[in-house]
């Protein structure tokens, strides 16, 4: 399920528009009068809702898709469409209404449902219409309320929810419910710790996140597509600083951070990057990158094994830097020494730009 796109139907204020750039939105959906005030910003999609008068007039290389204002609208908007996408906002007030914008799926890119009523029911009939045609169903969400709701609709929901630039406050709490929907679970498995010792200098990353880490997550790091150790989160007791519960502590900038299917670089994560956050039990999370903070450091070498695989991760050689136990329980990483058991991922290594590929790699 895609985070939700926010629809900016009345009043797109500079402030509305500030709030989705900064938010999880994943499109907008604007009036071409509101156009001026966006600025591109390429994790977010622009489409514009239009009639087919204005689809005629309209030449903005920013606009991927267009919407529709109406059904009635829809044959001349997609013969003014050229190469865009074209979809269609359908209110459904009513059994007609809903017969309407169901005959629509199949022949039209996307379709925004906005209903007048809460339920879900009209919703499960869209999205089986929808089922193996090229027509993504979004809906317009009344509140927020309904985001849990929706998000379970035939088990996999609609392809996304817009909301109302008027209630931008139902953006960020349908965004905190997608999340908490998004995660998936892998296998986690015991290292054996074979070399532990300091390194000297290098430079490591800090990832900062706009989410807050809870007392048992962090993320996998390692230096090589084989895998890596689970790093805590700083959401530990520090007697000198403050806690920094969006943070973890990553280790040398080469390093990656495992992802469910792929990874990155420390150094090619940005602020509106993904990354994805781990708990003891394999539960990843997506959370959303603030900043990355690079430091020279004095590191340490972590090298475990698993079986036949070893693994490594350098890391900032201090005992408030912290690593999961393969009991669950964080590590001061100045207690690590060989023989102590890591909680860690071991993946099927070659991977080519965080992605996996059938070639022969081999990295030491």
């Amino acid at each position: 399920m895609s985070v939700p796109a926010s629809a900016l139907h009345g009043g797109a204020t500079d402030a509305a528009l500030a709030h989705i750039r900064t938010s999880d939105a994943s499109g907008v959906l604007v009036r071409p009068g509101q156009l001026d005030g966006w600025e591109p910003l390429a994790r977010i999609a622009v489409a514009c809702l239009v009639t087919a008068e204005e689809a005629g007039r309209l030449d903005d290389e920013r606009v991927e898709t267009l919407i529709a204002a109406s059904p009635q609208e829809l044959d001349g908007v997609r013969a003014a469409a050229g190469d865009r996408a074209v979809g269609v906002r359908c209110e459904i007030t009513d059994g007609d209404t809903m017969n309407e914008a169901a005959s629509l799926c199949g022949t039209a890119d996307v379709l925004v449902a906005a209903f007048a009523d809460e339920t879900d029911i009209p919703l499960e009939l869209l999205l089986a219409r929808a089922q193996g045609t090229r027509t993504q169903v979004y809906k317009q969400l009344l509140t927020s309320a309904e985001t849990a709701s929706v998000a379970g609709v035939l088990e996999t929901g609609p392809a996304g929810l817009v909301i109302g630039a008027g209630h931008l406050a139902d953006l960020d709490k349908a965004a905190a419910v997608l999340r908490a929907e998004r995660h998936a679970q892998l296998d986690l498995v015991p290292l054996e710790v074979v070399r532990s010792k300091p390194v000297g200098m290098g430079y490591r990353g800090c990832i900062d996140t706009t989410h807050l880490f809870d007392g048992d997550e962090g993320m996998i790091i390692g230096s090589t597509s084989s895998g890596g150790i689970f790093v805590c989160a700083e959401v530990h007791h520090l007697p000198y600083i403050n806690l920094r519960p969006f943070r973890v502590n990553a280790g040398a900038v080469h390093s990656y951070v495992f992802g469910t299917e792929t990874m990155a670089y420390i150094t090619d994560l940005a602020a509106g990057e993904k990354c994805y956050v781990v708990n003891p039990g394999g539960r990843f999370r997506e959370a959303m990158v603030g900043r990355i903070k690079v430091e020279l450091r004095p590191m340490r070498l972590v090298e475990a094994r698993y079986g036949d695989t070893t693994v490594n991760a350098f890391l900032q050689d201090d005992w408030h830097v912290r690593v999961m136990s393969a009991e669950g329980k964080p590590l001061n990483l100045t207690e690590v020494v060989p023989g102590t058991l890591l909680l860690g991922r071991i993946t099927e290594p070659g991977r080519h730009v965080g992605i996996k590929v059938d070639e022969e790699i081999s990295e030491f």
